[in-house]
């Protein structure tokens, strides 16, 4: 019996056409690069191994995947950690740090090096409704002012202001102006040194 021998198939990759085995290369490669990257957690310095986890955009840092409306205006030095959702207008400052799993809808402005920390969630609305258009039921802008410092898992609500300087605790749910200090609990509430 004579053996069939098979032509191996002619792959794209990276908008290149190239043989079959080049292309496996390629993807194991690609693999032991993305294995590295995962076991340093992404910290590590530019050297560590060959690709960067992080993109550069108009001078704007993202940790992809991220999901950006094009009618958003981010000021340069910013930095978008992973999973963020900037939904809508949105206007953030200069040498913000906007960590992971952050949502940001419509109707929000936040000044110059603010910090957000995970998982802070922005809302617009106060009664939501299925039906009819969003866009009219805005409920107030949300202004953070600058060198403000959002702990984790926070949720700001819909037409509060945020003054210059003030620190939000993990986990505070603010539904009122914050003025001056540090801000802890549901609904947040200044925290009184004793």
């Amino acid at each position: 019996m004579n053996a069939v021998k098979h032509k191996k198939p002619i792959i794209t990759v990276k908008r290149r056409r190239i043989p079959y085995d080049e292309a496996i290369g390629i993807i194991e490669k690609d693999n032991q690069d993305f294995s590295n990257a995962l076991s340093h957690m992404g910290f590590c310095s530019e050297g560590d191994f060959p690709f960067r986890m992080s993109k550069i955009i108009n001078k704007v840092t993202l940790w992809p995947p991220v999901d950006i409306h094009p009618g958003a205006k981010i000021g340069e030095g910013t930095m978008i950690g992973r999973y963020t959702n900037i939904m809508g207008d949105v206007k953030i400052g200069k040498r913000v740090r906007i960590q992971g799993f952050t949502y940001i809808p419509d109707c929000v402005e936040i000044g110059d090096r603010v910090f957000i920390g995970p998982g802070v969630i922005f809302t617009n609305v106060k009664r939501p409704k299925v039906r009819g258009s969003m866009m009219k039921t805005r409920d107030g802008k949300i202004i953070i002012r600058d060198d403000v410092s959002i702990g984790a898992g926070a949720i700001i609500g819909p037409g509060v202001e945020i003054s210059e300087g003030v620190l939000v605790g993990m986990g505070a749910v603010v539904t009122k102006d914050l003025r001056t200090g540090v801000h802890i609990g549901v609904p947040a509430r200044q925290m009184v040194e004793t």
